[in-house]
């Protein structure tokens, strides 16, 4: 009978951890909730669903946040997350810089510091990046104790199961996981993910693909990302690695890429490429407001600078936007026929073009993809901008720690 009890148990402590990760997670998307809904939600009896509630608030993890609105009867009492029971810290790496930011959660920064940081594939590099973050710890009035986890989100061919960035493996000791140095040094549970991919979550989960199933974000940026959503779910493929669209190669007797390949998609659509390009124009001679934006050297030309000229009018300037924007969407005419999607989102720095670089955008693949894929597809601009992948590294993580937190 004692094995049968211990049996019992065991099961409904496993019933136990699953609907505790299931509420954790669905107060993190929703902000609040209902007991009513979660019942439903869990698919178990409103005393269970109250069970659960209670235990939780107990241990800290839920609040009440209010009184809902009700068609009939008694209004319910809504329940939401502790924002301030833990919080996490997120290191946003980019080509040029590290950003890091201590986070609640319910999204809000607490604390942040920006770093101007070139990204190199040498242990240099680590040194600095953790150097830096130790002096921000140590400036925290957080203990130690609150912080749950640390997310990264970076450039590159990442694994995140294993903790790998395959394009910068000179960072950490040969046969130490990226995840696992972290992890090792700051005494936590660490994930990464790609940074298309977590911009490409952050719209799921908050921004303009909310509504949607199936899903294309393009991050126009230092290089050419593509995040895909299918049926609600990013896509990684077999290894993590999928949406690599910059690499696809564009023009075969073009530039060489810093991949080692010839005309990849990267070399005529990033924000480097729009750089060189005007830099070639401009000492060519070309008349352009950008040698005035730019006080006469060329050497100090930003993508800022670019977009600022196509806004002041510039022709050469517009040139370059629209012809970059053509070619991609000839790169993104093959992803459409490949993915079918509702949505293209897109994102970057040189999203900040608006239609200059949309419309001949969607006039490419208007022309290059068959009519019944491309007649209700919809192309936008973020709304949430880099922010989307703050957050969508941020929900990235708490997804994990909450499985860790109450696992079977």
């Amino acid at each position: 009978m004692s094995e049968i009890a211990e049996n019992s148990s065991s099961v409904i402590d496993l019933r136990k951890n699953r609907l505790r990760r299931h509420l954790i997670k669905e107060l993190y998307k929703t902000h609040t909730t209902s007991i009513n809904k979660l019942s439903r939600l869990f698919h178990s009896s409103i005393p269970s669903a109250t069970g659960i509630v209670n235990e939780m608030q107990r241990e800290g993890w839920v609040i009440e946040k209010g009184i809902g609105t009700a068609k009939a009867g008694r209004p319910p009492v809504l329940y939401g997350l502790n924002s301030s029971k833990k919080v996490t810290l997120l290191l946003d790496i980019n080509r040029n810089e590290a950003n890091f930011f201590v986070m609640d959660l319910s999204n809000e920064i607490l604390h942040k510091r920006q770093l101007v940081l070139h990204l190199e594939n040498t242990p240099a590099y680590m040194a600095r990046l953790v150097g830096e973050l130790d002096d921000f710890f140590s400036q925290l009035p957080i203990p130690h104790s609150r912080f749950w986890g640390i997310g990264i989100s970076m450039p590159g061919l990442i694994s995140s199961p294993q903790g790998l960035n395959q394009s910068y493996r000179e960072l950490v000791p040969d046969g130490t996981s990226l995840t696992g140095y972290i992890s090792g040094r700051y005494k936590m549970p660490v994930r990464i993910i790609n940074d298309t991919h977590a911009t490409a979550f952050g719209e799921y989960r908050f921004g303009l693909a909310k509504k949607f199933r199936h899903v294309l974000t393009i991050n126009i940026d230092w290089g050419v990302g593509l995040g895909i959503l299918l049926d609600g779910e990013v896509f990684g493929g077999s290894r993590g690695f999928a949406g690599e669209l910059g690499h696809i190669q564009a023009k075969a007797d073009g530039v060489l890429c810093e991949c080692g390949k010839i005309g990849c998609l990267d070399t005529l659509t990033s924000a480097v490429a729009l750089i060189r390009q005007a830099q070639e124009g401009i000492a060519k001679g070309t008349a352009t407001l950008l040698t005035k934006l730019t006080a006469n050297d060329p050497a100090s030309l930003s993508a800022g600078h670019i977009i600022k000229a196509v806004r002041m009018g510039d022709g050469f300037s517009i040139d370059l936007v629209s012809n970059l924007g053509t070619e991609l969407g000839k790169g993104l005419a093959i992803a459409v026929h490949l993915f079918n999607p509702e949505v293209i989102i897109v994102t970057g720095v040189l999203a900040q073009a608006d239609s200059f670089i949309t419309n001949p955008i969607e006039q490419a693949i208007n022309r290059y993809c068959l009519g019944d894929f491309r007649n209700d597809l919809k192309i936008k601009i973020s709304e949430l901008g880099a922010k989307a992948r703050l957050l969508g590294c941020q929900a990235y993580l708490i997804d994990y720690l909450a499985d860790e937190e109450f696992r079977d």
